[in-house]
């Protein structure tokens, strides 16, 4: 790898073909824009795990569920902080070789995005991670996340990332999968629990469970903000 100065961009997002079609829907001037300026992006793959929603069968997923899709149902958390390390582990790798960690931004797409949230509730670098964005995705309603925000605001620590990273998230307003209102449920609790950096969610108009041109213009965007 080959690290800048400027800063490392991780999307954490799963299965294969994702950095393609970021590509192909970003158009070249961006992606030259964004080098230019050092912003580098990192793909990182989930491992392959039985998934109960596909009836035990070995998928390419960031954690298990229980039940089904909606944020009522309990949270595997245990396959949730598998993961948690794969990507704490990266971080490290990062940092080790000279990009701080207010220079790593760490999001994706729906699982992704989620896991993302994941890692950066638990990341306790000397400094917090410089951004975190969540596309199409939620946290549990039991989610270990919200106890360890309230941990983190009864103990008067700043050591969590979700506190004082900005948070961008964004959702289709069509999407069918994924409801809106269970991203818009966590972007709220978020900011009911103290996360200050978080935004107001993003509703992309006539998207369904998917990454638009017009949504990545708006992350680009975000990272340029994120990057000044």
């Amino acid at each position: 790898k080959i690290m800048t100065p400027l800063g490392t961009v991780e999307l954490a997002v799963s299965g294969d073909g994702v950095q393609n079609y970021v590509e192909a829907l970003t158009p070249p001037a961006t992606l030259l824009e964004l080098e230019s300026r050092g912003i580098q992006f990192r793909y990182p793959t989930a491992q392959r795990r039985p998934y109960r929603l596909m009836g035990g069968l070995k998928s390419t997923v960031w954690f298990d569920r229980y039940g089904g899709m909606d944020p009522k149902n309990p949270e595997d958390t245990p396959s949730v902080l598998n993961s948690v390390d794969q990507l704490h582990r990266l971080i490290k790798e990062y940092i080790e070789q000279g990009v701080p960690s207010r220079k790593i931004c760490l999001g994706g797409f729906s699982m992704g995005g989620g896991i993302a949230l994941q890692t950066a509730a638990r990341f306790e670098g000397s400094q917090p991670l410089g951004a975190v964005f969540c596309l199409s995705s939620y946290l549990c309603d039991d989610s270990m996340v919200w106890s360890l925000l309230e941990e983190t605001r009864t103990n008067d620590t700043n050591r969590n990332s979700l506190l004082s990273s900005p948070i961008l998230m964004m959702h289709g307003e069509s999407d069918g999968f994924v409801l809106p209102e269970w991203g818009e449920r966590t972007r709220r609790r978020l900011a009911d629990l103290g996360c200050a950096g978080v935004r107001p969610l993003v509703s992309i108009p006539y998207a369904g469970h998917e990454m638009t041109r017009e949504e990545l213009a708006q992350l680009f965007e975000f990272l340029n903000t994120v990057y000044t």
